[in-house]
């Protein structure tokens, strides 16, 4: 199954002031020179998702930069989970993705990262699987490795974390 952008981007870690916000959507919009913006800076109103453009039109594009300097997100202090939620919650005339999804959280400016998300149904609760990639890949990342490449790259994340002696900042898994 491919999944068309935009992403919601959850800042949930008021650290993440929109300087850093706004080099960020940079950075992971400039991976290719003909790229569109695909992360959608989540805000807590469903008028403010970005809707459909028409049958056989290209999706809307997303959030670009810069941010006004009083944007303060809305999710900081909540979780993936709650991001889940309103994901799965929001109407359907949207065209941002509702199972995979990206975060900002307490991590993202230290290692300089990026949550890409999917989100499960698991005996009737939301659940969300992550691991964090580097700024710079989130948005090449999520147009061309999800689905089925998304437990692989979960599971090299985590080797690689074991193996370098590192925090695992995944959640999830075991992936394979």
């Amino acid at each position: 199954m491919t999944t068309e952008p935009p992403f919601a981007l959850f800042v949930l870690d008021e650290s993440i002031d929109t300087e850093y916000l706004n080099r960020s959507l940079t950075l992971a919009h400039d991976w290719d020179e003909n790229a569109r913006w695909d992360l959608w800076v989540a805000t807590d109103s469903y008028e403010d998702l970005p809707k459909a453009t028409g049958e056989r039109q290209p999706p809307p594009e997303a959030t670009k930069p810069p941010l006004p300097d009083s944007f303060k997100s809305p999710w900081n202090g909540k979780t993936v989970e709650d991001c889940a939620k309103w994901l799965q919650n929001m109407p359907n005339d949207s065209v941002v993705q509702r199972e995979y999804f990206t975060v900002m959280n307490q991590f993202s400016k230290e290692d300089d990262t990026i949550l890409t998300c999917r989100i499960r149904h698991d005996n009737g609760q939301v659940k969300v699987d992550y691991y964090p990639l580097p700024t710079a890949e989130i948005s090449m990342y999520m147009i061309t490795n999800r689905d089925s490449r998304f437990d692989e790259a979960g599971h090299s994340y985590q080797s690689r974390m074991k193996r370098e002696g590192k925090p695992d900042r995944s959640q999830g898994g075991p992936f394979h």
